[in-house]
C-alpha cells in the first residue's frame, strides 16, 4: 500500500512511502497520511537530488478524493509561505509547553519577568512624579528646579540583572 504525507494547512504533499510508512509519530495538527491514494501524476515527489517544489513533481493532496495530484503553480507559490507558518505556530506551541510544563524554565522566566516589571513599574512612577512636577511647576525656572530635584533613574548593567534573577528564582513560582 503506498501513503503519501501532507501539510493540512496548504495540501502540499511533502513525502510519499510505497512501503506504507504510515508517519505515526507526526503532529496530527499540521500532518495528515493518505492512505491507498489515486496517483494520476505518479509517486516521485521530487527531482533525484532535486528542489521538492518543482512544477512536475510538487503533489497536492485531495484529500476529499484521495487522491494525489501534481501541483499547478499557483499552488506551489503558497506552499513556503503555509510552511513557514506551520513551523511558527509549532515554535510558539512548543514554547508554551515548555513553559507549562518545565518547571526550570517557568521559575526562570517567572523571575525574569518579574524583574521586568518591576523596573518597568520603577520607570511608570518616574514619569507620573515628573507629570506631577510639570503640573506644579508656576514658571520655566520653578519647572527646572523641581525636574532637577527628581531622582536619576540608574543604569542597569547585564550584571545587576543576572544577580537579580539569581535572588529572585523562588521553589515557590
Amino acid at each position: 500500500m503506498t501513503t503519501a504525507l501532507y501539510r493540512k494547512s496548504s495540501l502540499e504533499v511533502v513525502k510519499i512511502s510505497l512501503v506504507n510508512q504510515l508517519w505515526a509519530d507526526r503532529n496530527t495538527l499540521y500532518w495528515g497520511v493518505l492512505t491507498t491514494a489515486a496517483y494520476p501524476d505518479g509517486t516521485q515527489v521530487r527531482p533525484i537530488d532535486g528542489d521538492l517544489r518543482v512544477l512536475g513533481y510538487s503533489k497536492y493532496a485531495d484529500v476529499g478524493g484521495n487522491t494525489v495530484r501534481n501541483s499547478i503553480q499557483g499552488e506551489i507559490d503558497t506552499y513556503e509561505g503555509y510552511q513557514l507558518e506551520d513551523e511558527r505556530q509549532q515554535d510558539a506551541d512548543g514554547a508554551e509547553i515548555i513553559f507549562l510544563v518545565n518547571p526550570r524554565f517557568r521559575k526562570l522566566m517567572t523571575a525574569y519577568s518579574d524583574i521586568l516589571k518591576d523596573e518597568f513599574n520603577h520607570v511608570r512612577g518616574w514619569i507620573t512624579d515628573f507629570k506631577v512636577e510639570v503640573a506644579a511647576a508656576a514658571n520655566l525656572g520653578d519647572l527646572k528646579t523641581r525636574i532637577a530635584a527628581m531622582p536619576d533613574l540608574p543604569d542597569r548593567t547585564l550584571a545587576q540583572l543576572k544577580t537579580a534573577v539569581q535572588n529572585r528564582i523562588s521553589k515557590d513560582d
